[in-house]
C-alpha cells in the first residue's frame, strides 16, 4: 500500500529537496501536535500553520490527517520487522518480546502514545495485527494450523501482547523494561507452547 501520494517522475533535484523538506516539515509539525493534543483534534489548519505550509501543499502530499499517522505506523512496523527478521517463532518468543520492548522504548514517547492512547487504538490494532501477522506467517507449523486455529493464535498473541504493553505503561513502568519483557514471554511462550504441544501429540 503506497501511503504517500507518488511524487512527479520529472521532478528537478532542486524541486526534490524542497518537497523533503515540505515533507519533513509536515511531519514534525504532526508529530509535535500527536504529543499536545488528541488525534481527533488535530485539523490541517493547525497543521499547515505549525508547518508553514499551505492546504494546498498539504494535500498535495496526503489525503487526510489519518494517512500521516497510519503513515507513522507504518514505518514504525517495517523497522521492527527488519529487526526481528532473523528470530523463529515460537522458538525465539523471548528474544522477538525482548526487541518489542526495546524498540518501543527507543522510539520514545510518540510510539508510545500512538500505541497507548486510546484515540490510536482503531489504527495501531490494525498495524499491530498486521505485524503480529506478518511475525508468524512464515513458519511451517503455524502453516499446518487450519484457518481458523492460525486466527485464534494470532488473535491472542496480538491482544495479550499489545495488552501488556499498555497496561505496563499504564502503569507507570514500575517494572523495568527487562522484566518486562521477560515476563510477557513467559505469559505468551507458555500459551503458544500449550498449543504447539497439543498439536504435536501423536
Amino acid at each position: 500500500m503506497v501511503l504517500r501520494k507518488q511524487i512527479a517522475q520529472d521532478c528537478t533535484t532542486n524541486k526534490d529537496l524542497r518537497v523533503q523538506k515540505t515533507l519533513q516539515s509536515i511531519e514534525q509539525a504532526f508529530y509535535q501536535l500527536l504529543l499536545e493534543k488528541e488525534l481527533a483534534k488535530i485539523t490541517v489548519t493547525e497543521l499547515c500553520k505549525r508547518a508553514q505550509i499551505l492546504r494546498k501543499t498539504f494535500y498535495s502530499h496526503y489525503d487526510s490527517i489519518e494517512q500521516l499517522l497510519q503513515e507513522k505506523l507504518e514505518i514504525l512496523m517495517q523497522d521492527y520487522l527488519q529487526r526481528i527478521s532473523n528470530y523463529e517463532v515460537p522458538k525465539q518468543v523471548a528474544e522477538i518480546c525482548e526487541s518489542f520492548y526495546a524498540f518501543v522504548t527507543e522510539q520514545g514517547p510518540l510510539a508510545e502514545r500512538i500505541f497507548c492512547a486510546s484515540v490510536f487504538q482503531e489504527t495501531g490494532n490494525k498495524i499491530l495485527r498486521e505485524l503480529v501477522a506478518r511475525t508468524w506467517q512464515d513458519a511451517a507449523w503455524f502453516q499446518a494450523l487450519s484457518r481458523t486455529e492460525q486466527t485464534l493464535l494470532l488473535t491472542f498473541v496480538y491482544s495479550a501482547g499489545a495488552g501488556l504493553y499498555r497496561q505496563w505503561v499504564e502503569n507507570g513502568k514500575q517494572i523495568p523494561v527487562q522484566q518486562m519483557s521477560k515476563y510477557a514471554n513467559i505469559l505468551l511462550s507458555q500459551g503458544i507452547w500449550g498449543i504447539m504441544q497439543e498439536k504435536l501429540k501423536p
